[in-house]
């Protein structure tokens, strides 16, 4: 995978490749690592009109931060996240990851870490002393990404479908 890797920010001309990890993000890889059955538990009714009203509330949102890795000018991955201050906290400025992810074929290349050391500089330049993120419980991958990373897992939350 040669030619140097490129982390910029994107803006709304970027928004149908934006668009396209979104959905891959939260359609492909995610029935991949979450169980059909506990799909249910996460899943919207229209989950495309979801998705789009998602990016383009974080493309319009001057608080929010949308990062996208590049390669020879080819888009590879993306990741998003916002500023959130809670001034009860002992940390209360802290940036949080929402959205992360890199194409299948640039997995382990260290694509997605250089997704995240761009949003954590631009977490700090902003004065946050935290930053959070989550993923599937059911993703190990991505959880063992975040612990390589740093991470500490200080939160479980669990649902349970009514019947």
């Amino acid at each position: 995978m040669g030619g140097e890797l490129q982390v910029r920010t994107a803006g709304r001309s970027d928004r149908e490749v934006l668009l396209g990890f979104h959905r891959n993000l939260y359609r492909t890889h995610r029935d991949r690592v979450v169980s059909s059955t506990d799909r249910v538990l996460i899943d919207y009714e229209n989950y495309e009109d979801v998705l789009l009203n998602d990016l383009d509330m974080l493309l319009a949102d001057p608080s929010a931060l949308v990062l996208l890795a590049e390669r020879e000018g080819v888009a590879i991955g993306y990741i998003t996240g916002r500023i959130i201050t809670d001034a009860g906290r002992t940390l209360p400025r802290r940036g949080t990851v929402e959205d992360w992810y890199v194409g299948e074929a640039h997995r382990g290349s260290g694509v997605g870490t250089k997704l995240l050391q761009g949003l954590e500089q631009a977490f700090r330049s902003s004065g946050c002393q935290v930053v959070e993120s989550a993923t599937w419980a059911t993703n190990s991958i991505g959880r063992r990404a975040h612990v390589a990373l740093g991470f500490a897992e200080i939160r479980v939350i669990y649902r349970k479908l009514l019947r």
